[in-house]
């Protein structure tokens, strides 16, 4: 008997990963915001920004179009680029490996945990090589990372990490860091884990 044959006397159901949570008050700010004559950056835009600084406690935050975008702009600041390796969750939105390929750096996909869809921190350390300058830490599903699994992954390969040399912004910003950087795909603001927010 083929899977096929033994799956028809199973009955079908639709089990949502995500499903839309979207009401009348997000449906009207849609319409105010087409209704302002302003679909680009404009002063709601920049009200956004300033009420994600505050809530971040920092001075400024810019809001880009997509998280993709804001990934790639982290990557090229901090000059991650060809020849660099970028790991990342292999249970992920395509857009966590996209921004390291539009980049020209290779992502090298770690598998889940075994019961838990995190990253197994041990394949982490794992995979981190000399070439390896960041981790994608992706906050599934409002679940944060444990971030002191992944920095210790991270610190017991500090002596493989280097920097890019020379004078521009990301070979200064790699030097000071001295260790593989850390990216958060942070679908998670408002979540908490060991009462920390997760910003």
């Amino acid at each position: 008997m083929s899977n096929i044959e033994v799956r028809k006397n199973i009955p079908a159901r639709v089990i949502q990963f995500s499903p839309p949570d979207i009401s009348e008050l997000e449906i009207e700010e849609v319409a105010e915001a087409l209704r302002s004559g302003w679909i680009t950056t404009g002063p709601r835009t920049k009200e956004l920004e300033r009420k994600l600084a505050e809530y971040c406690h920092t001075s400024k935050t810019v809001c880009l179009n997509s998280a993709t975008a804001a990934e790639e702009l982290n990557f090229r600041i901090c000059g991650i680029g060809e020849g660099d390796e970028v790991i990342a969750p292999a249970y992920t939105y395509t857009a966590t490996a996209s921004a390291a390929i539009h980049c020209g750096a290779k992502v090298i996909f770690v598998d889940s945990q075994k019961d838990n869809c995190e990253m197994d921190y041990d394949k982490v350390a794992e995979a981190i090589t000399e070439k390896t300058k960041a981790v994608v830490a992706v906050d599934l599903g409002g679940i944060i990372c444990d971030y002191d699994k992944l920095y210790a992954a991270i610190e017991s390969k500090k002596h493989l990490f280097k920097a890019k040399e020379g004078d521009s912004l990301g070979a200064r910003i790699q030097q000071a860091i001295g260790r593989v950087m850390v990216f958060g795909c942070s679908p998670c603001i408002g979540s908490k884990q060991r009462g920390k927010d997760g910003r």
